[in-house]
């Protein structure tokens, strides 16, 4: 069976013209009359024309900027790249369902280049969805495009938005996309590697107030668990160990607890026995700024500070966290 999602942005031949605009013409066969329109991603109405069985239609020429945009056809929606030349359509809409669906767009070939790179994106490898697949293979605004439509999948993917930047360094930065891409790539600079850690305080089982800046000059390990997380449980047995392999007084461990409820983590506290200190976000997982300022969406989340107060290291496991703190000393 053929993909029908493909078919829809099967873009066969590149129109070279001149003086082109943007124009989208065409002739569909659909079950009922349906509006065609065309959105920016401020949402702002671009054009729309109103389509009937095997009708012709046509915009009139515009120029519009070289963008992502959102396409709604009836009840059928996507995303797809625009460029400022004529782009026609014709096959079959069933609007309803999907799958019966045969759309051809002619004359655009960037519109191509993001659907097959969306395609390579989701299939992945092994371990899910794959920037990498496509990050040497496409143009940078098919890259920011890719990044604003799966923009929670790209929360913690500092180094690949950093690529997506660097790629897009001589683009129109009024494109839309293109600013949802510096945009985010700022945001994110607070928690890239080398950034300086920001000071706070939280309380530890007993209600004392504990400050990190208190333990400035030192290495800070940050765990942030919760007792309802099996694999941080599994991650503190694996702490416990190297704490105890490499314990100093230029080292100490935080454990922050991102649990809702207070009598878990305390509960929590008494099973593991967690022998250096341990905090409380009592804003629990769902709330915390932690998660904003290390840019993490599932826990553990192990960050390293070094001695002058940066973040040295983010997201690391197992044996990784004693030969990253091993490291820092070594660098002394």
């Amino acid at each position: 069976m053929k993909n029908k999602i493909s078919l829809l942005f099967a873009l066969l031949i590149i129109f070279q013209t001149a003086d082109a605009q943007f124009q989208i013409s065409g002739k569909l066969r659909t079950l009922r009359p349906v509006t065609l329109s065309l959105r920016n991603l401020n949402d702002s109405l671009v054009w729309s024309v109103d389509i009937s069985n095997s009708r012709e239609f046509a915009s009139g020429k515009i120029n519009i900027k070289e963008d992502l945009y959102k396409l709604k056809i009836g009840d059928f929606e996507s995303f797809i790249i625009l460029e400022n030349r004529p782009i026609s359509m014709k096959g079959f809409l069933d609007d309803k369902n999907i799958s019966n669906t045969d759309l051809f767009f002619d004359g655009q070939q960037l519109c191509l280049s993001f659907k097959s790179a969306e395609l390579e994106f989701l299939k992945g490898d092994s371990r899910g969805w794959s920037f990498n697949a496509i990050k040497d293979k496409y143009p940078g605004i098919v890259l920011a495009s890719i990044i604003y439509v799966y923009d929670n999948f790209f929360n913690t993917k500092i180094e690949s938005v950093k690529e997506a930047v660097l790629k897009n360094s001589g683009h129109d930065s009024n494109s839309l996309v293109i600013k949802h891409l510096l945009e985010k790539n700022e945001k994110m600079s607070v928690f890239a590697l080398g950034a300086d850690f920001i000071d706070f305080s939280l309380p530890d089982s007993s209600g004392k107030l504990h400050h990190t800046s208190d333990f400035k000059g030192k290495i800070i390990l940050l765990d942030f668990w919760a007792s309802w997380c099996g694999p941080c449980r599994v991650e503190m047995k694996s702490l416990q160990k190297i704490h105890e392999e490499i314990k100093g007084d230029d080292l100490i461990f935080i454990s922050i607890s991102l649990d809702d409820d207070r009598s878990k983590w305390i509960k929590a506290l008494e099973t593991d026995d967690i022998p250096w200190l341990a905090l409380w976000d009592e804003d629990g997982f769902d709330n915390s700024e932690f998660r904003t300022q290390f840019g993490f969406n599932q826990i553990p989340f192990i960050a390293l500070i070094d001695a002058n107060g940066r973040l040295i290291a983010r997201n690391i496991r197992g044996e990784d966290v004693k030969n990253e703190i091993l490291k820092l000393r070594n660098n002394k």
